[in-house]
């Protein structure tokens, strides 16, 4: 892997024309395909689907895009601040994400606000929920300094701060052509009669038990079946075998053939910025914190 493969891939992740990306880093338009190619090749993934009209990433290529996207970044604030004589020693904070489609949104903006205004050094820490589930370890621990998650997965633990930054509810996650998808809200009634896929991560939350019980006291012999793979149940949901029910958070934009649509309950979760009360790094995180929740609130807004 070299620079001129990732900078055509990044390239082509935000032109998906081969053309356009070919132009603007005066290459040829071989050159640029053969770059992804042997990319592809050796990442031993395929980072696009094409075909003869479109091109769009494929979800590796949507992953990858994000990262090399948060690294390349970090290199050139890096290269400019050594270009302009400034300190680099900066403190690190290292911050654990999940890729939520509304996390790729806020994150860039918190990581300029926080390189504008600070002397902070934010480095972004992927988690997969798949496989890092003990997140617990991961904070306490000081692999990661903070990271923003519902609040039940930290509730009674020592040794450990929270700091509320919104509360969501849930949606009911609804194909395109079903009658529930014009409608403003869905109340649980609605849903009976349908097969229900509903999410249930791997961490006991109780605002998701709570409303889980409310369905099924509902209708004791309703057809819900949980799910902790959100990518699996949004598949399910475009194979039109049911309709979904998750955390508004995991809404996602550019689903345009199927609906997000507010679920009718009191159930809500809370999410905040957690963070070691034991950490030698409090005003850094301190600092910190108060830049994510400002690039939050911004992206809030127009979600």
């Amino acid at each position: 892997m070299n620079s001129t493969q990732i900078k055509c891939f990044l390239s082509l992740a935000r032109t998906l024309n081969f053309t356009k990306s070919a132009n603007e880093l005066f290459l040829s338009q071989s050159t640029v395909s053969k770059n992804i190619k042997n990319l592809e090749k050796e990442l031993q993934v395929s980072l696009f689907n094409r075909d003869y009209h479109k091109i769009e990433l494929t979800e590796q290529g949507r992953v990858f895009n994000n990262r090399m996207s948060l690294i390349t970044t970090e290199i050139d604030n890096t290269i400019a601040d050594i270009q302009q004589g400034t300190n680099i020693e900066r403190p690190t904070v290292r911050m654990g994400y999940t890729d939520l489609p509304f996390e790729k949104k806020w994150l860039p903006i918190a990581l300029r606000l926080i390189k504008a205004h600070t002397h902070v050094q934010l480095v972004p820490y992927f988690v997969d929920p798949g496989h890092d589930r003990n997140i617990n370890a991961l904070v306490g621990e000081g692999k990661i300094d903070l990271m923003i998650i519902q609040n039940d997965i930290m509730a009674g633990k020592k040794d450990v701060q929270y700091m509320e930054l919104f509360q969501k509810g849930f949606s009911a996650v609804i194909p395109e052509d079903d009658a529930l998808s014009l409608n403003n809200t869905v109340r649980i009634q609605d849903l009976l009669g349908k097969r229900i896929y509903f999410w249930n991560g791997s961490d006991n939350f109780p605002a998701i038990e709570s409303l889980k019980f409310d369905i099924r006291s509902q209708n004791k012999n309703v057809n819900l079946i949980e799910e902790n793979d959100s990518s699996n149940l949004i598949a399910y949901v475009r194979a039109k075998m049911g309709i979904g029910v998750v955390p508004s958070i995991l809404y996602n934009k550019a689903d345009t053939d199927i609906r997000y649509v507010p679920l009718e309950t009191s159930q809500k979760l809370s999410y905040g910025i957690v963070s070691a009360t034991t950490s030698d790094k409090q005003d850094a995180i301190k600092k910190a914190c108060k830049y994510i929740s400002q690039a939050i609130n911004i992206c809030k807004s127009q979600w």
